[in-house]
């Protein structure tokens, strides 16, 4: 590193360049996650054996004029390019920052942990409903009243699972809110960890229906929408969550709820009928690191108390962690007869439910590998395939990734 009362160039979890007054400030930020994986079940014709690039970045983060912040991070992962993160945050206090650009909405704490973090390779089923990253423009506070509280309210789009362009005249509202009651320093360890918090939001959906296809977390389609329904009216979603710590444990539970007005079509007789489509599901997560490490968030890097050497692997193991999740989604009235069918009965489930379990291994601060299986169960014989042998009521999977941060 290099010194002088103008700037400062170093190595410090990533490469900065700061001013002596830390006005301004910029860091180079990145991450690598190449996955493998195996469908165990044959008759599967749907999901393919593949070695993929799930996300390949290289991003700028910094700070100007002290009070100013941004983040750009463009992802080249899956043979596509696509910018995840592009926003400025005006950062004067706390407790009151306004945002705008492209960045995650307010909702859902699984979704809001860093991607390069996550305990599990994909999130779990109901995360695919929730806003996720969409252009608008919010008002937050992080750890307010001596960390005892986090907030975010938000206008955007309305658009989800990567589109970036607005296809109607609503837009949406999503709030957050997160409370951390123990968090003092004189509490009990066994309830200083605990977090409750709950999310919500509503708008007004014209389009076609999105995401068209429900996916299981690893990616087996288990409900495909008919290519002409039409989300046409309210959408409203509720995500209560609970969260907890306590040295190397830590546990996440969330439920999901909402309601997305649709038509059949667009047009003909189908646009006659239109349904209150209610979606609810859960997830619960837990994990265990085994070599004494800890930590208080899910967003935040491990730090192995012996790094991975692999001149003497028994005495610098690196860290290790077991994780386990459950997490299950029913869709409600899809299958109706006729002109006001939305789902093809006889091809799809409108229940799912996956159990995953995991290990991961921590080399050092910035290489994690991971492994995961998972088992899928469909409440009824789901298609994936062209012929009747390809009706499954069951899938199982192994995912595999080797991960690079910095």
């Amino acid at each position: 590193s290099r010194s002088s009362s103008r700037r400062t160039a170093c190595w410090k979890n990533g490469f900065f360049l700061e001013s002596a007054d830390k006005s301004f400030i910029l860091r180079i930020t990145g991450q690598i996650q190449a996955d493998y994986r195996e469908y165990l079940n044959s008759r599967d014709r749907t999901d393919i054996d593949t070695f993929l690039l799930r996300r390949a970045r290289f991003g700028l983060e910094g700070t100007v004029f002290k009070y100013y912040e941004f983040r750009f991070l463009p992802d080249f992962g899956q043979g596509q390019v696509l910018v995840q993160d592009a926003y400025l945050n005006i950062h004067y206090m706390d407790a009151f920052q306004f945002e705008t650009g492209r960045f995650k909405q307010p909702f859902s704490y699984e979704q809001l942990i860093q991607d390069r973090y996550v305990p599990t390779l994909e999130r779990s089923i109901i995360d695919q409903l929730v806003p996720e990253r969409d252009l608008g423009a919010m008002l937050h506070g992080e750890e307010i009243f001596n960390n005892h509280l986090d907030y975010g309210v938000a206008l955007s789009n309305g658009e989800i699972n990567g589109n970036t362009v607005d296809t109607n005249n609503h837009k949406d509202f999503n709030g957050r809110v997160a409370v951390r009651p123990f968090n003092d320093d004189d509490a009990s360890q066994w309830i200083r960890g605990i977090q409750v918090g709950v999310s919500g939001g509503f708008g007004i959906e014209q389009e076609a229906i999105s995401p068209a296809t429900l996916r299981m977390p690893d990616t087996v389609p288990f409900l495909n929408f008919n290519s002409t329904v039409r989300a046409d009216g309210l959408r409203w979603r509720l995500c209560p969550e609970f969260v907890y710590f306590n040295g190397p444990f830590g546990f996440l539970a969330e439920y999901y709820h909402e309601e997305q007005e649709m038509r059949p079509s667009a047009t003909g007789p189908g646009y006659k009928f239109l349904t209150n489509v209610p979606f609810n599901g859960y997830v619960l997560l837990a994990s265990l690191l085994l070599t004494g490490e800890t930590r208080t968030t899910y967003s935040e890097p491990i730090s192995p108390l012996k790094p991975f050497d692999p001149h003497c692997p028994l005495q610098k193991p690196g860290a290790w962690e077991l994780v386990g999740r459950v997490s299950r989604l029913d869709v409600g009235d899809v299958f109706n007869p006729g002109a006001a069918q939305l789902v093809n009965p006889a091809k799809n489930s409108n229940e799912a439910m996956e159990f995953t379990v995991g290990f991961n291994w921590y080399f050092n601060r910035w290489v994690r590998m991971q492994f995961n299986y998972e088992h899928d169960m469909f409440g009824q014989p789901v298609l994936l395939g062209s012929t009747a042998a390809n009706l499954l009521n069951s899938q199982d999977s192994l995912f595999t990734r080797f991960q690079v941060i910095f």
